[in-house]
């Protein structure tokens, strides 16, 4: 460090690693912590008044900070002495006491106004939700409400629920971790993307694990918000009826709702929670957990009828999708769920080998490294990209610079390339980033675990003044599946490049459609990927809009199911 070899700097650098300079001590609730006070105050505003103030503080070498644990306390001046946090890191681990930690941290830096720290634990939280999602509760529920932590968690258990909300014995996380006021906060949230019976399930759950003397009134509460009449009448008789949660009358009152919708819409079907006005189904109860959720359909596609989920920005490397289609001799139809590999297969090979550059070939990859160097005082952008098994290395050209969305590029950040130019340069190879595309800022981790491909580099300027970073306008699931689209018909060709994997699959004659649905509840087969118990299905229409024709309500109501046989 060229700083350092000024005198005064780095006796002062010296000087904040001496624990012999330490003047005063932080009184946790567990423990001291020694510190300067003159380093805590340089670095924190409200350090400072409560140090050099007009408060008790100024005057004593012991400070009381109860409300804080030594661990948090020793973090903090770690943070103030070298801006960074490793003894801290050591005590984070997979579980949900490491998860409240990480709040209580973030907590202790935003009180104090130490913004760098609360970035960096806020990122960590990210992090750590993102590859062990049942701690997302526990992070949802030692966060205050309405700041980042707390609004990341609770998007994790929204778009996720099916493996947020279910209790976990190895990180302990999970709906149990949910204390009674969050826990209500959560039934009251329409936008959970998981039937009410899961819901009714997880209640059961919170309760069956809460050590809460009230642990009655609250499930009582709670279950007030759950939508009886969007449960299966078999469950509601059975599952519900057997609970002392809701009373016999509510329960045949939602009953009784639902012959009157089935009778007003002329179709049986049931809702759930997410976005309403979008045709869906709900996978529930698959072995591949991370199959189980809420599907959209995907507007505009001639070939079949798709539904994707959305979860790409909770830190998903898979898009999970949904197709429903009619085999050439229109007498069969075929329901398929797999997943495939958000990054684009082989991308870095192809960038590499490919000649010339194909102006049609724009991959999805990861920056898994970004550096600046400042080679004849004229600063470049380093990348490492990454398709998930294999990174290069590339530059960005030189109005990436000045460009308003070039601070959101990072670690971790998924781009869609737009535009890049290769040329040789003393017989390499070298790749120069012309225009991208933001797909998620921050997924939150790595995605695989890649190997050096190529080294390329390039400094070449591009002048074009267009505009180079762009963010994606709609859901990425949807053109990644309209690039899959022909995929689906020819299953064992996409086993070999590893970009999709077969869950689960059924099919049945055409003339035997299930009745008021697009696809079967039950009797999906096991696929070469997907793991058992197979799926249960709920297809959910879309809300019916009124008539603008004479057509009757029967004839448009099977126009949109496509067969009035199927509603």
């Amino acid at each position: 460090m060229i700083a350092l070899q000024n005198p005064v700097i780095h006796d002062l650098w010296e000087a904040i690693h001496d624990e012999e300079m330490s003047d005063i001590s932080l009184i946790g609730h567990d423990g001291e912590v020694h510190a300067n006070r003159f380093i805590l105050a340089a670095r924190s505003k409200v350090l400072k008044k409560m140090l050099y103030g007009p408060f008790l503080e100024s005057q004593s070498t012991e400070i009381p900070m109860h409300e804080y644990e030594k661990i948090i306390l020793e973090a903090v001046v770690e943070y103030c002495c070298k801006n960074e946090i490793p003894k801290f890191r050591l005590y984070i681990h997979r579980t949900a006491l490491s998860a409240r930690r990480l709040v209580r941290l973030f907590k202790a830096a935003d009180y104090l106004q130490l913004t760098g720290l609360a970035k960096l634990v806020a990122q960590m939280a990210h992090n750590l939700t993102t590859r062990y999602p049942p701690l997302a509760c526990a992070v949802y529920d030692e966060a205050d409400y309405d700041n980042k932590v707390s609004n990341d968690s609770l998007l994790m258990i929204q778009c996720r629920p099916y493996v947020t909300l279910p209790p976990d014995d190895d990180t302990g996380g999970g709906v149990d971790q949910l204390s009674q006021i969050k826990l209500l906060t959560i039934y009251k949230d329409k936008e959970v993307k998981a039937s009410e019976l899961f819901l009714f399930e997880m209640l059961q759950k919170w309760k069956e694990y809460s050590e809460s003397a009230n642990a009655d009134d609250v499930v009582k509460i709670c279950g007030a918000f759950i939508q009886l009449e969007n449960i299966e009448p078999q469950d509601l008789l059975g599952v519900v009826m057997k609970s002392d949660f809701c009373s016999q009358k509510q329960i045949t009152d939602a009953i009784t709702r639902q012959a009157l919708r089935a009778s007003q819409n002329k179709v049986w079907s049931l809702s759930s929670r997410g976005r309403p006005n979008i045709e869906r189904i709900l996978v529930e109860g698959a072995g591949s957990k991370d199959a189980n959720g809420i599907y959209y359909k995907i507007e505009g596609l001639s070939n079949g009828e798709l539904y994707s989920k959305r979860e790409v920005a909770c830190g998903q490397q898979h898009v999970y999708t949904l197709s429903v289609s009619v085999n050439k001799d229109n007498s069969t139809v075929e329901c398929r769920i797999f997943c495939s590999k958000l990054l684009t297969h082989g991308a870095t090979m192809k960038m590499v080998k490919t000649r010339p550059c194909d102006p049609t070939f724009q991959p999805i990859l990861q920056i898994t490294r970004m550096t600046e160097e400042f080679p004849d005082e004229q600063k470049i952008t380093v990348l490492q990209i990454s398709d998930g098994e294999n990174f290069i290395t590339c530059t960005l050209t030189p109005r990436f610079n000045t460009a308003k969305k070039y601070k959101e590029l990072g670690q971790n950040t998924l781009i869609k390339v737009l535009g890049f130019e290769r040329t040789m340069r003393d017989g390499k190879t070298s790749f120069q980033i012309n225009k991208l595309c933001i797909i998620s800022q921050d997924p939150g981790h790595r995605f695989g675990n890649p190997l050096h491909y190529f080294d390329v580099y390039d400094d070449v300027e591009d002048d074009d003044a267009a505009s180079i970073v762009q963010r994606n306008n709609g859901p990425i699931e949807n053109e990644i599946y309209q690039n899959l689209l022909p995929t689906p018909q020819t299953p064992a060709e996409s086993k070999g490049d590893k970009t999709l994997l077969e869950l689960y699959s059924c099919q049945y004659p055409l003339d035997e459609k299930p009745v008021d649905s697009k696809i079967p509840n039950i009797g999906w087969r096991i696929d070469s990927q997907g793991i058992s118990p197979g799926p249960k299905c709920r297809w959910i229409p879309s809300p019916q809009k009124e008539p603008e024709t004479s057509m009757s309500p029967n004839v448009k109501t099977a126009a949109i199911a496509g067969s009035s046989s199927c509603l």
